[in-house]
């Protein structure tokens, strides 16, 4: 774990991209990870093994996670890297060379979507350089890999009863797909480790159960509107 804070937000696919390169380069200059002891927020968290590979970034009252499609390792007993993190993919050992051209190729993506297509960018660069067609490999494979977003959100400003509870995941970044599960309680980052966890057992989702305190406030509204209802009626026969 490392404190990192992340620009942008995720609202659409290329922010995605911009967001995992940023952590990709955050890495790239990482010395050691962080004791939990010390560490201050907002904070990273990489989960690199063969079955998951999710990062996860931690603010006071939220939890976001995606998916890092990269693999993360220390070389061992090698004197010129000691200390020095690696980022991989399939064959590609990401330099921050090839990290500063995948960035260049998202700039000119951010800046010429809406006149160019990708394919055009991409046939536009020095493709006979290495280094540079592996940078086009890493965009092509960060452009159609599914984000897999899960956004756990303690929201006591916002919280409007069932419609938009206090403790609730919010699911996929985009408004069109987007959508909440509610949650009885608040939850860590081991509990949302765990559900994202292919390893361990499936979570399940229970009905909402109303508190005592929402019946009260529930019924104390259905009465006056009842009440109201009854006045009303008497108001016309008395015209």
């Amino acid at each position: 774990m490392s404190s990192a804070k992340m620009d942008g937000k995720l609202k659409k696919p290329l922010d995605y991209i911009n967001i995992v390169l940023q952590i990709v380069e955050h890495i790239l200059s990482w010395s050691n990870p962080e004791s939990e002891a010390t560490i201050k927020m907002p904070y990273l968290v990489i989960e690199s093994t063969k079955k998951n590979r999710r990062a996860f970034i931690i603010k006071s009252d939220q939890i976001v996670s995606f998916s890092f499609p990269f693999h993360i390792y220390k070389e061992i007993g090698c004197v010129t890297t000691l200390g020095k993190w690696h980022v991989r993919y399939k064959d590609i050992d990401v330099s921050t060379t090839i990290l500063s051209k995948s960035r260049g190729l998202y700039s000119d993506y951010e800046a010429y979507q809406e006149r160019k297509t990708y394919q055009e960018i991409a046939s536009a660069q020095n493709l006979s350089d290495t280094d540079m067609l592996k940078a086009i490999r890493l965009f092509e494979m960060l452009m159609i890999t599914e984000p897999a977003y899960v956004r756990y959100d303690y929201d006591p400003k916002g919280a409007k009863g069932q419609k938009h509870p206090l403790c609730h995941f919010d699911c996929n970044f985009i408004d069109a797909h987007h959508y909440k599960i509610g949650l009885h309680y608040r939850i860590n980052l081991v509990q949302v480790e765990d559900l994202l966890d292919k390893d361990t057992d499936s979570w399940f989702i229970a009905k909402y159960k109303e508190s005592a305190l929402e019946k009260k406030k529930r019924l104390k509204v259905r009465f006056a509107k009842i009440k109201k209802g009854k006045c009303t009626r008497k108001c016309k026969k008395r015209k």
